[in-house]
């Protein structure tokens, strides 16, 4: 069992850094040189914008409906039915939220039109996530790991049919983008249903309120983090195109820098999901957890700092290769929003091992910190910086809500960290550094110099044994063992 679920979860994690990096970069980037940042940028606030509140459509329901299915594979049947009611319901909430409060900000006809659309496909998208959740539970796998990629791939071969082909390549919009996605998710969430369906006996009986009350209310810490987190992760994009006279052009320039910080994020996202069980078995038998956390932090924030301090020296140069109207304060914007990766990994080390902890309460009043900094930082910055001025309220954000989660985590575990700890990582960033300031300095072609940096911070990495070779080649043969 342990070797199909590791095999699988190989699987999982290929086909999504096969699809999405391709997501990223050959198309949503496509479609923002094709358009134009104006429009691209309104689509961007407006995608956030159905973004935030999405969390209205789950509440905890999949959570609660794997753990369920997981240790009785009958209740698919007996609460699929009564779910999906449960779900339709939250999703006329989520309605009546998102679309009360755009008319009241003064959304455009061509933004509620967009909204429309964005909003059913964050319905369709919760579905499948739902849809996933049995099969999941029901141990399917590598049909889990299909699905999860398949509605990004379909997209992708919509978007790239609109793009270069004759009949729509003049007149590609942003509009047609967005029924790409909603096409490709429907079709998704068909599949995901009809594998649902197919694997599953359905049983029909009256859904109790006092149970779905109890199944809302326990998910409702869960509920309250993933809101918090998403406004102060999402809300620069919308606040951005609202505050600003030609906020519409900031928020896309904002939007290309984001993508990219973005497509870092998933690998953090990546090595968090492979922490969690890892930090629960371990918490669950009552073991010492510092020496997982002070390999996981260093990995991850090693990693972190290779690729930040090498995209923001070479920001002008990425910048320039990635978009046709790149300049140089589009190239400072992404400069500064790729260091929010730093703290970032470390939040994926620390606010997992709270998670794996239970630590709800400590991280929905981290979370809530974090939202009130980030969005006074915004009101007070974006009107005199524009997207720059976001940009830097992102970062202060982030570093705080990374001190808190680590000041939090060292209360709950006390970590035993030696003064040589903090040295050999001062170390490895100044050389990373003094080297990327030589480099630049360097007649060679840029990719070869950006190339030429990173191997250098790689070698300071194993050099400061900040990456301890043995470990990590110690690790993956066991693994392969097993």
């Amino acid at each position: 069992m342990r070797k199909k679920f590791a095999t699988n979860l190989i699987f999982l994690f290929a086909a999504n850094l096969l699809v999405k990096p391709f997501w990223i970069f050959g198309v949503d980037r496509v479609v923002q040189n094709k358009v134009g940042a104006d429009v691209y940028g309104t689509y961007f606030a407006v995608f956030n914008y159905s973004f935030l509140l999405s969390i209205l459509l789950d509440f905890g329901i999949n959570n609660f409906n794997n753990r369920a299915v997981s240790r009785n594979s009958k209740r698919s049947g007996e609460y699929l039915l009564n779910l999906l009611m449960l779900k339709l319901f939250l999703a006329f909430v989520y309605f009546a939220f998102t679309f009360v409060t755009a008319l009241s900000t003064g959304y455009s006809e061509l933004q509620m039109k967009m909204l429309l659309f964005l909003a059913i496909n964050q319905i369709l998208l919760s579905a499948i996530l739902y849809f996933r959740s049995n099969i999941a539970a029901l141990q399917l796998f590598k049909t889990d790991s299909i699905i999860s990629i398949l509605d990004r791939l379909l997209t992708i071969i919509f978007c790239l049919a609109l793009l270069y082909s004759a009949s729509f390549k003049e007149s590609f919009s942003i509009i047609y983008f967005i029924y790409a996605q909603t096409l490709a998710l429907f079709i998704t969430a068909f599949i995901a249903f009809a594998v649902v369906f197919q694997k599953t006996v359905l049983k029909l009986h009256i859904w109790k309120l006092k149970f779905t009350k109890l199944i809302l209310l326990k998910s409702f810490p869960f509920a309250l983090l993933a809101l918090l987190m998403g406004i102060y992760y999402r809300i620069d994009g919308v606040m951005i195109e609202r505050m600003l006279p030609n906020g519409a052009h900031e928020a896309g320039i904002y939007a290309a820098s984001f993508r990219l910080l973005d497509a870092l994020n998933m690998f953090g996202y990546l090595f968090a999901t492979l922490l969690l069980p890892m930090y629960a078995g371990m918490i669950r038998r009552k073991e010492n957890v510092n020496q997982l956390v002070k390999f996981s932090s260093e990995l991850m924030l090693v990693m972190a700092v290779i690729a930040g301090v090498n995209c923001y020296f070479f920001r002008n140069e990425i910048m320039h290769l990635l978009y046709h109207d790149s300049n140089t304060y589009w190239a400072e914007i992404f400069g500064w929003l790729m260091l929010n990766f730093i703290p970032m990994s470390s939040v994926y080390v620390f606010g997992t091992l709270l998670t794996a902890k239970g630590s709800l309460k400590v991280l929905n009043y981290i979370a809530l910190g974090g939202m009130l900094i980030n969005v006074v930082l915004n009101l007070f910055l974006i009107p005199s910086y524009g997207a720059l001025g976001a940009t830097f309220a992102t970062l202060i954000t982030q570093v705080f809500v990374a001190l808190v989660h680590f000041a939090a985590a060292n209360k709950e575990f006390r970590f035993e960290y030696e003064w040589k700890d903090a040295f050999k990582f001062s170390a490895f960033t100044a050389i990373c550094v003094a080297a990327l300031f030589a480099i630049k300095l360097s007649p060679l072609d840029w990719m070869l110099n950006f190339v030429l940096a990173l191997s250098v911070c790689l070698l300071a990495a194993i050099a400061t044994k900040l990456i301890p070779v043995k470990q990590v080649f110690a690790l993956i043969k066991s693994k392969t063992g097993s």
